[in-house]
């Protein structure tokens, strides 16, 4: 009796979670479509991605000067241009359109990603949605939700060479920010890290030739005036030191010293065969050592969490919290340490062994 009883009681909880999640996620994605048409809507891809599929588009170079006004906007194009390229089919059409299907993508891309890696909860995936993160990359059709996605291929093509080496190659050059990937996929096979830097190159040479190479030679400075103009007012470590009356120096030293900690785990795992921790800690590595940090960048982070718990539980909420912090600076107060706290909390339940985390499942 005392089993059926139990039964019974976990059933009706896994209804009404799922009820209530569902509903939350709805309704956010009702108040994202109904936003469809104002500036807000796929704000980044209006303000960065498209503009720059446009240049290419008309063999122009995407990339602004260093010291243009964009820069310090955060309207500036900074990514290599392979991405703008794979855009210019929405030049075609309506900018309000294109911004739609830009948001659209960005949320199939989020919800294949916990598909890839074989999360069959759909409480999980309507978390995911109330996650201020994800809907921050929703809201902007930002490509860290494409990033997410790769890296979700990347952990289901782990057991191969050239598939892993191409999506890896897309996805690090998509986004530089979560090159430690490339060392998570060289921990045990060094052909494919460096197969990756040869899809990479091949990819990153090929766009950059459809618009006469135009920007190369200004490239690393427009990367570099970025990162000096939003460091500091970004979650990065950096940042967090500033808003903590810090020196930038400290934020840098902590990062260089954290993540350089998480490579070496992710080395060390990996030459041990445990794949998901060294994953786990190639992803909180791209995360803690990228300068400028957004809300919309720890997303990537929904991918190792499905690892470690393909079905729901309290820990798939953490990063509700982040709604209380600010998303276009890293805030006042305690705000600017609140995303490294949940960060930090995710990544330990990552990295908890079995036992551990059912011992946290039980008490949640």
């Amino acid at each position: 009796m005392s089993g059926r009883a139990g039964g019974s009681t976990l059933g009706a909880w896994r209804t009404v979670s799922t009820g209530l999640l569902v509903f939350a996620a709805a309704v956010l994605l009702v108040g994202l479509v109904a936003a469809a048409g104002s500036e807000r809507f796929g704000y980044d891809f209006r303000q960065s991605y498209l503009p720059a599929a446009f240049a290419v588009r008309d063999g122009d170079s995407p990339y602004p000067d260093p010291d243009s006004p964009l820069v310090e906007a955060g309207r500036a194009y900074v990514y290599p241009p392979q991405l703008a390229l794979a855009l210019v089919p929405l030049t075609a059409v309506s900018e309000d359109a294109a911004a739609l299907v830009a948001v659209l993508g960005c949320l199939a891309a989020l919800m294949g990603a916990l598909a890839v890696v074989g999360v069959r909860d759909v409480r999980c995936y309507a978390a995911l949605l109330l996650w201020a993160p994800a809907f921050n990359a929703l809201e902007m059709a930002n490509a860290s939700a494409v990033v997410a996605l790769g890296a979700a291929l990347c952990w289901r093509f782990r057991a191969t060479v050239w598939p892993l080496a191409a999506v890896l190659g897309f996805t690090v050059t998509a986004k530089l920010y979560v090159w430690p990937l490339v060392v998570w996929a060289g921990a045990r096979r060094l052909v494919v890290a460096a197969l990756t830097l040869g899809v990479g190159l091949v990819l990153t040479t090929a766009a950059w030739a459809t618009v006469g190479f135009g920007g190369l030679r200004s490239y690393p400075s427009l990367v570099q005036r970025l990162s000096d103009t939003h460091a500091e007012t970004s979650y990065s470590l950096v940042g967090v030191a500033s808003a903590l009356g810090l020196e930038p120096a400290l934020g840098r030293a902590l990062m260089l010293a954290v993540g350089g900690g998480l490579l070496l785990a992710c080395v060390s795992l990996g030459r041990a065969g445990d794949e998901r921790r060294s994953f786990t800690c190639a992803i909180a590595a791209a995360v803690v050592l990228t300068p400028v940090l957004w809300q919309h960048h720890l997303v990537v982070l929904a991918v190792p969490l499905a690892l470690a718990r393909p079905r729901f539980s309290a820990v798939w909420l953490l990063p509700v919290l982040l709604w209380l912090s600010p998303r276009a600076e890293n805030g006042d107060g305690l705000e600017p340490l609140l995303p490294v706290l949940v960060a930090a909390a995710l990544l330990w339940f990552m990295l908890a062994r079995p036992r551990a985390r059912a011992a946290v499942a039980e008490a949640t």
